[in-house]
This record gives structure tokens, C-alpha cells and sequence, in this order.
């Protein structure tokens, strides 16, 4: 147990400012992401996110048009 300890055990005063800016920014992300997960698979903001199901197969007018130009095809 005490081995295992050890391994986990973290020397906060050793820690330089890299490593707290490190620590922050993954922290902050991390909470970022995990409010853009619940926003985007909230079931009520499904018909906001509805409209983009399919938008990869669909036959817009900008998809035409760039395919006449030679862009895509």
C-alpha cells in the first residue's frame, strides 16, 4: 500500500510554473468538454442539432456549385 502511495503521491512546493499552467489548462478543458458533451447531447437541444444530421449527403446549392467549379466532386 505504501508503494502505491508513493507512486501517486504529488510534491506540490516542487511544482513549477509550467507545471501549474499545465495543470489549469487541462482542467479548464476538461470542464469545457465535458459542458460541450452535456450541451450537444442534451435531449433538448435536439432540434437545434437536427437540421445537421445529414449535411455530409445533402444536395445543397453551395455543394452543386463547387463541383461545377472542379473543386469536388
Amino acid at each position: 500500500m505504501n508503494d502505491l502511495y508513493e507512486f501517486f503521491r504529488t510534491d506540490w512546493d516542487a511544482m513549477t510554473r509550467a507545471d501549474w499552467s499545465g495543470l489549469v489548462i487541462v482542467l479548464v478543458l476538461t470542464v469545457l468538454m465535458a459542458g460541450l458533451y452535456f450541451w450537444v447531447f442534451n435531449p433538448k437541444n435536439r432540434d437545434q442539432f437536427e437540421q445537421y444530421r445529414d449535411f455530409v449527403n445533402s444536395d445543397d446549392e453551395d455543394m452543386k456549385r463547387e463541383v461545377e467549379h472542379g473543386q469536388t466532386k
